[in-house]
């Protein structure tokens, strides 16, 4: 009786952590340049009615009868697929289309990847996230004017000083990564590299399949599709309401059988 009560609270606590990833993708929705999420979980290995020691055997030829343990959670599995591309008109939006990310300088020190392309430029001339955090590039915008920045799809950056003269700036390079799905997600749409990662690969926006090209004011969207993650949410519902249902027939068996033996 108990293999029913820990099958039961396996399965709950799946589809608990199910309907909250498909929480989190639907809050996000709107999200510049998130990613969706999902959990995803599989049956545990199946054991012989025997290794309880029920005296059950079975009949020449049949399989013996078995029972099944639960409910094993997987990592949760994150989907890198491109989202659509939202027009801004401001100058320092800066989305990417295809593979990359751009790497951001934190406070610390540390280094952290993203695809959110919402730049702003701080009293330094440092192009900066929403965060404050920096944009690594060789250059800054110190005596430019960022409303004439003009961001080719290869990463070139030219700009006007305040004379009105025309200035070349440097390059934004783009990171990829062998197994992305192996990135550390952190807070605010970035992302650190890990071992399962690989190191990051540099090169410059369109030199080659493995890099995407920049697109000049505009955002990438989020690749949450509402209408599947609304089939994932009532999915999941009716799923977490089985196990419950399945944990309290137990207890109403385990009760009968208590009052028979009383």
């Amino acid at each position: 009786m108990s293999r029913s009560f820990f099958n039961a609270f396996s399965g709950i606590a799946a589809y608990q952590r199910s309907l909250q990833q498909t929480a989190d993708n639907i809050a996000n929705s709107n999200t510049n340049a998130y990613k969706r999420s999902e959990a995803s979980f599989t049956e545990l290995l199946y054991g012989e009615l025997q290794e309880k020691r029920y005296s059950v055997d079975p009949l020449p030829g049949e399989l013996a009868p078995i029972a099944g343990k639960g409910t094993h959670m997987y990592p949760v599995t994150k989907f890198f697929d491109q989202g659509p591309l939202l027009l801004t008109d401001r100058p320092l939006d800066i989305a990417i289309e295809g593979r990359g990310y751009f790497r951001i300088i934190r406070e610390d020190g540390s280094e952290a990847y993203t695809r959110r392309g919402a730049f702003y430029v701080d009293p330094e001339g440092s192009i900066i996230t929403d965060q404050g955090e920096a944009l690594d590039v060789p250059f800054n915008l110190a005596g430019i004017r960022a409303d004439t920045v003009v961001i080719g799809p290869d990463g070139q950056v030219v700009g006007l000083n305040q004379e009105g003269d025309l200035v070349e700036l440097g390059q934004i390079n783009l990171y990829t990564f062998v197994n992305e799905g192996g990135l550390f997600k952190d807070s605010n749409g970035l992302y650190q590299a890990t071992e399962a990662s690989g190191e990051p690969e540099q090169g410059a926006p369109g030199s080659s399949p493995a890099f995407g090209v920049l697109r000049q004011s505009f955002l990438e969207g989020s690749n949450v599709n509402l209408a599947m993650e609304m089939v994932h949410l009532i999915a999941s519902q009716r799923a977490l309401q089985a196990n419950v249902r399945s944990l309290i027939t137990a207890d109403e068996l385990k009760a009968l059988t208590l009052l028979v033996r009383g």
